[in-house]
């Protein structure tokens, strides 16, 4: 059994706030579960990293660094635009959730954006433009895009998850 009292040392202050807000408003009770908590850091942060690690590993095998001239949304494949429509839903929607104090909204709805959409759909669906031999406009567009989208990720997640997020951006 671990001792509650070491949750931030052995989980840290990210994975712990997360977990408390995204699942109970700030002034409700919450049942603290440290299986949640580990679940919290496997499935959102594990999750978030492992897309940060792909998307880094290709960039630099093809020194990717955002310097070419940015590809329009129109311009893009199908499948990045439907990504970048869904990120700016997402920031509508979770400034909204910000805005009227609903913290734990905001945080359940990142969450499940990464997750679901992110992770299980774009970059399963796109990885094969990022093994392609050519630094094509193809490549270069699916680089542009997973990089929009982990920058908004670690922009709107940051008022959660600092010290996680600071780091994200930074690398980026």
């Amino acid at each position: 059994s671990i001792d509650p009292f070491k949750t931030l040392d052995l989980f840290g202050p990210d994975a712990t706030r997360w977990y408390m807000i995204s699942n109970a408003n700030p002034w409700d009770n919450l049942k603290f579960n440290l299986d949640g908590i580990i679940e919290v850091q496997r499935k959102f942060f594990g999750t978030l990293y492992n897309i940060y690690s792909f998307f880094a590993l290709y960039a630099n095998i093809d020194k990717f660094s955002f310097c070419e001239e940015k590809i329009p949304t129109s311009k893009r494949h199908l499948l990045d635009q439907w990504i970048i429509s869904e990120t700016n839903t997402l920031i509508k929607d979770v400034g909204q959730s910000y805005n009227d104090y609903e913290p734990t909204l905001a945080g359940r709805k990142i969450q499940a954006f990464v997750i679901e959409k992110l992770s299980n759909w774009y970059v399963r669906l796109v990885r094969r433009r990022f093994w392609r031999g050519e630094y094509d406009v193809l490549k270069i567009s699916a680089y542009q895009t997973l990089y929009e989208c982990l920058v908004c990720i670690s922009k709107l997640s940051s008022p959660i998850a600092p010290f996680f997020m600071e780091r994200l951006f930074c690398d980026l």
